[in-house]
């Protein structure tokens, strides 16, 4: 009777696990869209014009790193999102659909979603 307990505490725990990843995953989609929203060349239009010479070279050199940081960021967000839906399927396809086919029906959900 204690180890079908326990398990089932463990089968509930990785269901709320999935369900914590789900919100994590969107809250990192929102910041990806934040970041997407920005467009790094619309500075290169607004301000590359107000500069000439040597100020225009650390202007352009600025704008540069600025577009190779924008899309490392970018990399990396969906790096995070996808190590937290691998995580998230993880678990959800560790709940024993044979003995606890709810938990697993809605794990399984959430993370195929």
């Amino acid at each position: 009777m204690f180890a079908t307990w326990e398990m089932t505490m463990n089968e509930e725990l990785a269901l709320a696990q999935v369900r914590e990843l789900d919100d994590v995953i969107a809250q990192l989609d929102t910041v990806r869209g934040e970041a997407d929203g920005l467009r790094v060349d619309d500075y290169k239009d607004a301000g590359g014009a107000l500069w000439a010479g040597q100020s225009r070279t650390s202007f352009t050199d600025a704008l540069d790193a600025a577009r190779s940081d924008h899309a490392r960021i970018s990399d990396q967000i969906g790096q995070a999102i996808g190590d937290c839906k691998s995580k998230q399927r993880a678990l959800a396809f560790s709940i024993n659909p044979l003995e606890h086919p709810v938990l697993s029906a809605q794990a399984v959900a959430i993370a195929l979603n």
